[in-house]
């Protein structure tokens, strides 16, 4: 399970930086595909029939939009669909999980080994990587970014390393600890002094603050209703404080998505129905390049999350990625429900990606929800644990 699931969360499916690990990646739908036969004929798991649906809209329909609207070439019309084969990974993580059969423990130490490996990799880039490394292209490296608001950066594939803070927490909960605590908080302040990327820190915040209220049992009702006092009450002087400060300081990364999102409701607007069936995509790899059309120098859907996803896929293919993320939801509550510690993560980390996804593209790393929909429909197929015991408990 260590070296499966990275590959079907499709955590190296842009880290240029190890070749081998990255041609891996994108090979993997394809190399899975019999195992995702096999679980299509034989285990038929709930979630099939949309995943299904949703992967023939991304991957059949919208191609052929791109060539009508963009004027795309075949071939570059079906690379651009590349970054959803991962998608498909869903069925072959699930045909993975029935042959192997691991245990809630199993798979609870796979997830700890897999995120000690993430945070040793971000401390010791962090320390230790060369300047030459953060004065690459983008072509070269999607790990070792620099910019002017936040410096030097370390891109780490993070799906695991939160996985872990979210069964730590959940963990925690249930059985506190100090050193617990403490792993928590160094997770954090590694993310925020060495990771750095906003929407997935206060997302695992979010989590983390669920997972709590989630944890308290018969607490939860008020626990919630309180926290959402606070974070309003708390919110209000902020904004009225920090008033253009506040959308100053994020730099040019917020200037960025305004002009694309403009430059994107000026092209849907243009013929409306492109709001139901998108336009499809491009790649540097085909004759044209979304920037091209749309009349900007640069331009990425992945930026405006669920508006680039409806630019590309309309509205039918952004209303079926939400629904497979609220039905991973539902499916990871069921998981959580048997009383594994490592259920209760997923449906933390299901939340926390529908949480991101206004920001960052559901589209863009459709490993992980894939990754999700497996893990929750094998834990509830998994026995629950015995009462008062905690299966699948964070060591």
């Amino acid at each position: 399970m260590i070296l499966l699931l990275p590959m079907f969360g499709g955590v190296f499916a842009y880290v240029v930086d190890a070749p081998p690990l990255y041609l891996l990646a994108k090979a993997w739908p394809v190399l899975t595909a019999p195992l995702a036969l096999f679980a299509a004929w034989r285990l038929n798991p709930p979630w099939q029939p949309l995943l299904l649906a949703a992967c023939a809209w991304l991957l059949g329909v919208t191609p052929f939009v791109s060539v009508t609207q963009l004027g795309n070439d075949a071939f570059g019309a079906l690379a651009s669909t590349a970054k959803i084969w991962s998608l498909t990974g869903a069925l072959g993580a699930a045909a993975s999980l029935w042959l192997i059969r691991p245990t809630p423990r199993d798979l609870t130490w796979a997830v700890v080994v897999l995120a000690a490996i993430t945070f040793g990799f971000l401390i010791g880039a962090w320390l230790f990587a060369p300047d030459a490394l953060f004065q690459q292209g983008i072509e070269d490296t999607k790990v070792f970014l620099s910019d002017v608001e936040r410096g030097r950066r370390i891109n780490a594939p993070m799906m695991f390393g939160i996985l872990t803070l979210f069964l730590i927490n959940r963990s925690f909960w249930q059985r506190p600890k100090v050193w617990k605590a403490l792993l928590i908080l160094g997770g954090l302040v590694a993310m925020v002094v060495m990771y750095k990327q906003r929407a997935q820190i206060g997302g695992t915040v979010v989590g983390l603050g669920l997972g709590a209220m989630l944890s308290l049992r018969r607490w939860q009702g008020p626990a919630m209703m309180a926290t959402a006092a606070v974070v309003i009450a708390a919110a209000v002087p902020v904004v009225l404080w920090l008033g253009q400060d506040a959308v100053d300081s994020l730099g040019g990364s917020l200037s960025m998505r305004q002009i694309e999102a403009e430059h994107a409701l000026a092209f849907l607007n243009d013929q409306p129905w492109r709001w139901i069936v998108g336009v499809g995509s491009a790649t540097r790899v085909g004759d044209v390049t979304l920037g091209d059309i749309v009349g900007t120098p640069f331009f990425f859907p992945s930026d405006l999350g669920w508006l680039g996803v409806v630019f590309e896929y309309g509205v039918i293919g952004a209303g079926l990625m939400l629904a497979l993320h609220l039905l991973a939801i539902r499916m990871a509550w069921e998981a959580a429900q048997r009383g594994q510690v490592v259920g209760a993560a997923v449906l933390d980390y299901a939340i926390f990606l529908l949480v991101v996804s206004p920001v960052v593209s559901v589209v863009l790393s459709p490993g992980e929800l894939a990754t999700v929909l497996a893990l929750s429909w094998w834990l509830v197929r998994t026995p629950p644990a015995p009462s008062g015991a905690a299966s699948g408990s964070a060591p």
